[in-house]
């Protein structure tokens, strides 16, 4: 009895969630029922954090406005963000953007979302003139940097969803789209 209250609870809480976000299905793994989580949701939570400051011994660099889109066909999600680098050389700094893709992780402790293995897909500057007085290694370290500090933020929280974690059964990227299966 008790066993099928929890699949009635399960079912009817994917069903609300899936109302709300028009895309209920069963996993192609077979693991449970899937719920896409709205990219607005996710933006939503990353503005709220940024922009975010990092010192290091070339300067300060500032993140701001990242933005997760779904690269349709894709098992990764793209990133892209605005940066700024100051230093003393640079005191107005030196301004570009960054795209990323990532994948997606679970925290079951914190309950959050995570982007995980940001892989720096490209890495622009706006002043050229500026820029090419940059080495590799400070053009690299300028990227790694910045997937590190994205990398560390929750882009998610279940619980803040009204959903528990104790029914995940996996999170995963289909199709540009962030999947949570829940299932018992």
């Amino acid at each position: 009895m008790k066993n099928m209250m929890k699949k009635l609870v399960l079912v009817s809480l994917g069903l609300v969630v899936g109302s709300f976000t028009a895309c209920v299905g069963v996993d192609p793994q077979g693991r449970g029922y899937s719920v896409a989580v709205p990219m607005g949701m996710i933006n939503s939570t990353l503005a709220n954090q940024f922009p975010v400051k990092e010192s290091r011994s070339f300067g300060t660099v500032e993140i701001k406005d990242p933005d997760v889109l779904g690269q349709q066909g894709s098992e990764k999600l793209s990133i892209g963000t605005a940066f700024n680098v100051s230093s003393m050389l640079m005191p107005n700094g030196l301004g570009g953007s960054l795209k990323l893709s990532s994948g997606v992780r679970f925290d079951p402790k914190t309950q959050n979302l995570y982007l995980a293995n940001p892989m720096v897909e490209d890495l622009k500057f706006q002043d050229f003139s500026l820029a090419k007085y940059l080495t590799n290694d400070m053009r690299n370290a300028l990227g790694l940097l910045i997937a590190e500090t994205i990398s560390k933020k929750p882009i998610y929280n279940i619980s803040k969803a009204g959903m528990g974690s104790g029914f995940v059964r996996g999170i995963d990227v289909r199709d540009g789209q962030i999947f949570l299966t829940f299932g018992l």
